[in-house]
């Protein structure tokens, strides 16, 4: 069995731009599982038509598995017409 807390805020610092930070964490009741955890933050800027974002988002002890940690980024920009 497994329980699942997640908690995400994010704010909207100005008609521009916005931030947001997320969490999560899977405890296993398996005591050979480590609790898997995971967190991620992102920004967005809009200008006009065109919007950057960028996020980064890590995930440690993947199904338990404690040598398993990924992390992963991105970057974006878009245009509207």
């Amino acid at each position: 069995d497994k329980d699942f807390t997640a908690l995400g805020v994010s704010y909207a610092v100005s008609e521009e731009m916005s931030v947001s930070l997320n969490t999560s964490t899977i405890d296993y009741e398996d005591s050979s599982k480590a609790d898997q955890e995971a967190m991620g933050v992102s920004v967005s800027y809009v200008m006009g038509s065109m919007t950057l974002k960028a996020n980064h988002n890590t995930v440690d002890n993947i199904a338990g598995a404690a040598t398993d940690d990924r992390s992963g980024y991105a970057l974006g920009l878009t245009f509207a017409f």
